[in-house]
């Protein structure tokens, strides 16, 4: 069975590589002489069928191609065309790379469209619960595995081992600030006084007299024991400040008693005479039970500030 014959050939002047399209029975099965409309020279011409291109590479509509191919044609009656140098001519005519089919240019300046990704349809109520109960799920799993319920263990231990630390810092604080007596001021800091000592003043009154031609600071007070057990009672400082409360004065004392019974109290005195001037507070203080001169500041645990009555 022999093929149907093409609707048209393509010819191509050997010189200037213009390019025609004729019906084939123009030229014959031998080929015809024929003279280029562009350069005017002659050649033989033989048929070159084009095959038809296949619908599903059909990009428009044949009303569209018609109405692109006359905008072609008259972009090239106003477009002058640049004759190629015979020199890089083939005798086969124009290498295939300078000739575009309309079909590429179509493809060229056809409009590119990008497609969305379709969204994500929002959840319903049921499978936000759903997605809960998972999750409730997993978390029951999660909390039930041996290494979950380790660290739970250790956290609570961790909690009971800091209230515990807690507890027997405010307890046992007395002892602690004797073995740390620096602690001390931490304590103060969060209001919590610290009695080393076991032992604190009251009913304290000072008096300011005159005896012959100088004067005489007199203190009273009493010491009260407040541990629950026999405390011994150390020297008691008795230190003078100024308005500023800083010490100008101060010298030691030793209680009427050596030691003292729980919730035991005994009476205690001092004097000075000609005390140096500018003296407006006395302080009362234990010392540490090592020997001090009168310059040295006494180490005091306990003590109680009084104005100078005069």
């Amino acid at each position: 069975m022999r093929s149907p014959q093409p609707l048209t050939v393509v010819i191509a002047c050997p010189h200037c590589g213009t390019r025609y399209q004729v019906p084939p029975e123009t030229l014959g099965p031998t080929g015809r002489r024929v003279s280029c409309a562009h350069c005017g020279k002659a050649w033989l011409a033989e048929s070159r069928p084009v095959a038809p291109a296949p619908e599903e590479d059909r990009l428009f509509s044949p009303d569209e191609e018609q109405a692109l191919d006359r905008e072609f044609t008259a972009i090239e009656q106003r477009t002058a065309i640049v004759e190629v140098p015979r020199g890089m001519m083939p005798d086969g005519g124009p290498p295939p790379e300078m000739v575009r089919t309309i079909a590429e240019i179509k493809a060229a300046i056809a409009p590119r469209t990008t497609v969305e990704p379709p969204a994500e349809p929002l959840p319903t109520r049921e499978q936000k619960l759903a997605n809960g109960k998972l999750e409730k799920r997993q978390r029951a799993v999660a909390q039930k595995l041996p290494a979950a319920r380790l660290f739970r263990a250790i956290r609570i231990a961790a909690v009971l081992l800091l209230c515990a630390l807690i507890a027997g810092g405010l307890i046992f604080r007395t002892e602690i600030v004797k073995a740390a007596p620096d602690m001390a001021g931490v304590y103060s800091a969060l209001g919590l006084g610290v009695n080393v000592v076991g032992l604190e003043f009251s009913d304290v009154s000072t008096l300011m007299s005159r005896r012959g031609d100088s004067e005489v600071i007199s203190v009273t007070a009493t010491i009260r024991g407040v541990e629950p057990r026999r405390v011994v009672v150390p020297p008691v400082v008795v230190s003078l400040l100024d308005v500023n409360g800083a010490s100008i004065y101060q010298w030691s004392v030793m209680p009427s008693a050596s030691d003292v019974e729980p919730g035991e109290a005994i009476a205690f005195s001092a004097e000075l005479a000609a005390p140096p001037k500018g003296a407006t507070q006395l302080r009362l203080g234990f010392a540490d039970g090592r020997p001090r001169g009168e310059a040295t500041a006494a180490v005091s645990t306990q003590s109680n500030t009084q104005e100078i009555g005069h």
